[in-house]
């Protein structure tokens, strides 16, 4: 499909910068399911003249959403959205689109000044937000195999974290999705993935499997993040 027509809202006059701004709205269309896996973009001069502003601005947000695995660039080809797993990976790890949508509505209703309200939000983060984070939770499931429990010492080395461990053959299903529920990444066996994946798709959560060397490259990255 080509995007060309879609609508961009980029103030100058808007504390974010206007790279953010059209980098966020890029995030967004694509959480909201506006842009899908294969869609192609506006090229930069054709973004350029639309917004009036710099070409150069447009080809670094795509190159940082190039990197993050939201779009392709290729050759002849253009700015292409990513592929469907991709895709379905970054919605499963930011499902807050809908929320944002209801909690905007709302100041709507309320009469609050929108952009005062968000500034406040992000004013509120910075001073308390860290205070208040939770712990992560994982789920290993499972994992009685060495790289598993390799995973598992790693996690109670290095972080703070809460953990839960299960065997699934004396677990009734409610009790496993509530399981999956609860947490915020789910790690198991790669011959367990795919019987797990609609319940952790269900509950919009991250799953690993310990048998993919992309899955656990992004577990390590977990790990290490303070």
């Amino acid at each position: 499909m080509e995007a060309s027509g879609l609508l961009f809202n980029i103030d100058a006059d808007f504390p974010l910068p206007i790279h953010i701004q059209l980098k966020e709205q890029i995030k967004w269309l694509i959480g909201k399911g506006l842009l899908n896996p294969g869609d192609t973009l506006p090229s930069t001069n054709q973004l350029a003249e639309q917004l009036s502003i710099n070409r150069n601005t447009i080809q670094s947000v795509y190159a940082q959403l190039k990197e993050e695995g939201l779009l392709l660039m290729q050759k002849g080809r253009g700015t292409q959205v990513a592929g469907e797993e991709e895709i379905t990976r970054f919605k499963i790890n930011h499902p807050h689109f809908s929320f944002v949508e209801q909690m905007i509505d709302e100041a709507h209703q309320s009469n609050f000044v929108i952009d005062d309200l968000l500034l406040s939000g992000f004013a509120y983060v910075q001073l308390f937000g860290q205070r208040q984070k939770r712990k992560q939770r994982y789920l290993f499931i499972e994992c009685k195999m060495s790289s598993c429990i390799f995973y598992l010492d790693e996690i109670r080395r290095l972080t703070s974290a809460e953990i839960q461990t299960i065997d699934v053959t004396s677990l009734p299903e409610e009790d496993l999705k509530q399981a999956i529920h609860n947490a915020d990444v789910i790690i198991t066996r790669s011959d367990l993935a795919e019987q797990l994946r609609k319940f952790v798709d269900e509950a919009k959560k991250t799953l690993i499997s310990v048998g993919s060397t992309g899955d656990v490259s992004l577990l390590l990255n977990m790990i290490r993040q303070p």
